[in-house]
C-alpha cells in the first residue's frame, strides 16, 4: 500500500449507499481507475461538491493493488470547469470527451500526455466563445496519435496495416479505412495544431463530418469498446445550425 497524490478528471459517478459515491477518474499518474468516496453526499462534508463530473482534483487515497475500489481520503477541487456546465453546446462537447476517454483507456493504463492533453482541452473548452466542436476534432486526432492507433498514411504508426498497437497489445483488423491525400492533409495539419490554436483551425462541412466521423468508426472497429458517442444525435442537431463553421 502506497499513499498517492495526483491530479485527476472525474469522467463519471454514482450515488452509492445513503451519503457515498463511486466515481472513475482518469489521473496523471496512475491512469484511469474507479474510487469509492464516502460520506461525499453528506451536506456536511468538506468535499460535498468536489467529485461532480468532469471537475480536475487533486485526490490522495492509499492504492491498493488487489483492490477494485480504491478509497479516496481527500481531495481539492482545482477545476469546475463553470462555464462548460452553463453552456449547453459547450457540455455536449465535454461529455464526448470524457466518454471516449473512459471507454478507449484501460484500467490504471498510464498516459500523462494523454492526461495532459485532455486537461488542456478542458480548459481551452471553458475559456472558447465558437469551435467547440473542433476542440473534440482536435481530441480525436492527437488522442488517436498518442494511443498509436493514427489512421493516417504517415511512415509512423501507420493504422492502414494489418498490425498496429494499441495500449502495447498486437490488434489485428481486416477493416481499413482509406483515407483520401485531402483529408489526410487536413488531419496531419491538425495533428500539429496546439491546442490553444484551435480556433485557427478551418474545416468545410463535409471534411468536418468525414473526419469525425472516421475517427468515431476508427475508433469502435479497432478497439471493441468504444461506440458511437451517446450524444452523438444532440450535436449533429446543434451542427446543423454550422455555427461552428
Amino acid at each position: 500500500m502506497s499513499s498517492l497524490k495526483t491530479e485527476a478528471i472525474i469522467l463519471k459517478g454514482f450515488k452509492y449507499g445513503d451519503s457515498s459515491k463511486i466515481i472513475t477518474l482518469f489521473s496523471h499518474d496512475i491512469g484511469k481507475f474507479t474510487a469509492i468516496v464516502k460520506g461525499v453526499r453528506n451536506s456536511k462534508s468538506k468535499n460535498s461538491g468536489v467529485f461532480e463530473n468532469m471537475n480536475l482534483v487533486n485526490v490522495l487515497f492509499n492504492k491498493k493493488d488487489n483492490r477494485d475500489l480504491q478509497i479516496i481520503s481527500n481531495a481539492d477541487c482545482i477545476s469546475s470547469f463553470p462555464k462548460v456546465k452553463e453552456n449547453f453546446e459547450k457540455l455536449m462537447v465535454a461529455y464526448k470527451l470524457l466518454e471516449l476517454t473512459s471507454k478507449m483507456m484501460y484500467e490504471y493504463d498510464v498516459s500523462k500526455e494523454v492526461f495532459t492533453l485532455l486537461k488542456s482541452v478542458m480548459i481551452n473548452l471553458d475559456l472558447a466563445d465558437s469551435n467547440f466542436e473542433i476542440l473534440y476534432i482536435l481530441y480525436q486526432i492527437k488522442f488517436a496519435f498518442m494511443q498509436g492507433i493514427n489512421p493516417i498514411n504517415d511512415n509512423s504508426r501507420n493504422f492502414l496495416q494489418d498490425n498496429f498497437v494499441l495500449n502495447d497489445k498486437d490488434m489485428i483488423t481486416s477493416k481499413r479505412l482509406y483515407l483520401d491525400d485531402k483529408l489526410n492533409k487536413k488531419i496531419a495539419e491538425i495533428l500539429v495544431t496546439e491546442i490553444q490554436d484551435f480556433k485557427n483551425i478551418i474545416l468545410e462541412k463535409e471534411i468536418f463530418n468525414k473526419i469525425q466521423n472516421t475517427y468515431d468508426f476508427h475508433f469502435m472497429i479497432n478497439s471493441g469498446k468504444y461506440g458511437f458517442s451517446k450524444n452523438k444525435q444532440i450535436i449533429d442537431e446543434l451542427n446543423k445550425d454550422n455555427n461552428f463553421m
